[in-house]
C-alpha cells in the first residue's frame, strides 16, 4: 500500500472519531450544566442584550477633545500635557500592550512548536556482561535533528482563547480612556477652582483698596469731630476683616496649582507659566443629550463592563471545550552516523510522523467544577455590568439636575450683588451726608463682599457640574 493512500485512509479514521466524539461531548456538557441557574448564560458566545447596538440619531462620543467646548486655551493646553506625562496614563497604556502581546502569544497556538538538536553518544560495552566473554569495544555516534509538535484547533479551542484575549484588549484600551476622561475632569475641576480664588483674590485686593481709602475718610471726619472714634473702629475691623481673607486664598491657589502640576506630570513653575494668561472657561453644555440611558452605553466603565462580559463568555467556552480531545502532530527528523563524514548522507536520515488524539475521560468532576466557577463568574459580571450602568444612569441624571440648579444659583447671586452694590453706594452716600453712621456702611461691605465671593464660588460651581455631565455621560458630544 502506497503512503499517500495510508495517510488518507488515518485522516479519514480521524475524521470519523471526531465525529462519533461531538454527540458525547453535548452530552458531557449538558450534564455538567446541570444544577446551575438556569439565569446564567448556557451559550459560548455573547447574548445580545449584551451588545452595544448600533443607536441611530444620537450623537456620537468625540471623548478625545470634549474639553475644548469650553474655549480656552490654557485649559486645553493642561489637558493635552497630563495626556502626554501623567504616569497612570502612561502606565495604563503599557497596560494596553502587555493586551496585545497576549494576544499574540495566543495566536501563536495556531502554529506549530518546532526546536533542533544535535548530541554526541559514545559509549563502551563490558567484556564481562556475557558468556563466552567477548572483547570489549568502544561505539560513538553522531546525531543531528528537528521536532515538530502541532495541536490543531479542529474544535476551536485555541480560536476561544482569542476570542477572549482580544475582548481583553479592549478592557485595557477602555480603561485608558476611563482614566483619561477622569483626569481631564479633574485637571477641569481644578482649573475653575484656580481661577475662582485667582477672581475671589483680586476681588479681595479691590475692596481693600477701597476699604483703605474709607477708613482715611473715616479717620478725617473723626479728627474734624464729626463722628465718634467708634466709626474708626468700625471701619479699620471691617479692613482687617478683609485682609484676613487674602492669606487663605493665597495659600488655595498654591495647593491648587500644585495639584494640577501633578495631574500634568510636570513641575510647579512649568504650570505657573502657563496658567500666567488670565482666561476664562465658558459654560458650554453637551449638545443633544438625549436619553441617558442609551448614552452611558458608550461611557468607558460602562462598555469595559460591558467587554468583560466578554472575556467571562469566553472563558465560558474554554472551560467547555476542556470536554473535547485534542489532536497533535509529533514529528521528528533526524541524520545520526557513527562517523561525522557519514552524518549528512541520504542512508543517514530518519523520520517519524505521528498524530496522535488524547482525551480525557475521567478527571475527578475537574472540569464540571470548572464550567461551574466560569458561569458563577460570568454571571456576577453581569450583574456588575446592570450594577455599573444603573449607577452611570444616576450620575448623568444627578449632573442634570446640578448643573439646572447651579445656573439658578448664579443668577440670582447676580441679582443679590446687584441690590447689594446699591445699598453700599446708598450707605456712603447717607454717610457723607451725617444721615447715618458708619455701621450702615461697614454692614453693606461686608454683604457686598460676601456676594461676590459666593456669587465666585457658584460660577465655579456651575462649571464643574458641566464637567461632571460631560463626564457622565462619558466625554463630549456632537451630532456627527
Amino acid at each position: 500500500m502506497s503512503s499517500s493512500t495510508c495517510w488518507r485512509r488515518n485522516l479519514r479514521l480521524l475524521k470519523g472519531c471526531c465525529a462519533a466524539i461531538l454527540p458525547f461531548y453535548t452530552f458531557l456538557t449538558a450534564n455538567a450544566d446541570s444544577g446551575i441557574s438556569s439565569s446564567i448564560l448556557l451559550a459560548d458566545s455573547l447574548p445580545q442584550r449584551f451588545q452595544t447596538e448600533e443607536l441611530k440619531d444620537i450623537p456620537m462620543p468625540d471623548s478625545d477633545t470634549w474639553w475644548e467646548a469650553f474655549d480656552d486655551t490654557v485649559l486645553s493646553s493642561l489637558i493635552s500635557a497630563a495626556v502626554a506625562n501623567n504616569y497612570n496614563l502612561r502606565a495604563a497604556l503599557k497596560r494596553i500592550e502587555a493586551s496585545r502581546q497576549m494576544l499574540r502569544s495566543t495566536y501563536s497556538a495556531y502554529y506549530p512548536t518546532l526546536g533542533v538538536y544535535t548530541g554526541l553518544d559514545f559509549n563502551k560495552d563490558s567484556d564481562r556482561e556475557k558468556l563466552p566473554y567477548v572483547k570489549e569495544h568502544d561505539n560513538s555516534s553522531f546525531n543531528i535533528g528537528t521536532t515538530l509538535s502541532w495541536e490543531i484547533d479542529i474544535f476551536g479551542r485555541v480560536a476561544e482563547k482569542a476570542r477572549g484575549s482580544k475582548a481583553s484588549i479592549n478592557v485595557s484600551r477602555l480603561e485608558y480612556e476611563g482614566m483619561m476622561l477622569s483626569i481631564a475632569a479633574e485637571i477641569a475641576t481644578d482649573y475653575s477652582e484656580l481661577r475662582m480664588y485667582q477672581r475671589q483674590l483680586n476681588m479681595a485686593r479691590i475692596h481693600l483698596a477701597s476699604q483703605t481709602e474709607m477708613l482715611r475718610i473715616v479717620e478725617a471726619r473723626f479728627e474734624a469731630g464729626l463722628v465718634s472714634k467708634l466709626d474708626v473702629a468700625q471701619a479699620r475691623n471691617t479692613l482687617n476683616s478683609t485682609r484676613l481673607m487674602i492669606p487663605g486664598l493665597e495659600a488655595n491657589i498654591i495647593t491648587t496649582r500644585n495639584a494640577i502640576a501633578t495631574l500634568c506630570g510636570l513641575n510647579e513653575e512649568k504650570i505657573s507659566n502657563m496658567i500666567d494668561e488670565d482666561t476664562t472657561p465658558s459654560v458650554v453644555t453637551p449638545p443633544g443629550i438625549g436619553t441617558p440611558a442609551d448614552l452611558v452605553r458608550r461611557r468607558p466603565d460602562v462598555a469595559e463592563a460591558e467587554q468583560q462580559i466578554e472575556v467571562l463568555t469566553s472563558s465560558l467556552g474554554v472551560a467547555k471545550k476542556e470536554w473535547l480531545p485534542t489532536l497533535t502532530v509529533n514529528a521528528t527528523a533526524e541524520t545520526s552516523a557513527h562517523s561525522f563524514g557519514d552524518l549528512f548522507g541520504f542512508r543517514s536520515m530518519h523520520y517519524s510522523v505521528e498524530p496522535q488524539l488524547s482525551w480525557t475521560i475521567f478527571d475527578g468532576f475537574s472540569r464540571q467544577a470548572g464550567i461551574a466557577e466560569a458561569k458563577a463568574e460570568l454571571e456576577a459580571q453581569i450583574d456588575s455590568y446592570n450594577m455599573t450602568l444603573l449607577t452611570a444612569v444616576q450620575e448623568v441624571n444627578n449632573a442634570i439636575a446640578s448643573y439646572e440648579s447651579a445656573v439658578r444659583e448664579v443668577e440670582l447671586y447676580k441679582e443679590v450683588i446687584k441690590d447689594s452694590q446699591d445699598v453700599l453706594n446708598l450707605a456712603t452716600e447717607r454717610y457723607k451726608l451725617g444721615l447715618t453712621d458708619f455701621s450702615d456702611v461697614a454692614t453693606a461691605q461686608i454683604s457686598l463682599l460676601s456676594q461676590q465671593t459666593s456669587y465666585e464660588s457658584a460660577s465655579a460651581n456651575c462649571f464643574n457640574t458641566v464637567v461632571a455631565l460631560y463626564k457622565a455621560l462619558g466625554g463630549g458630544w456632537s451630532n456627527k
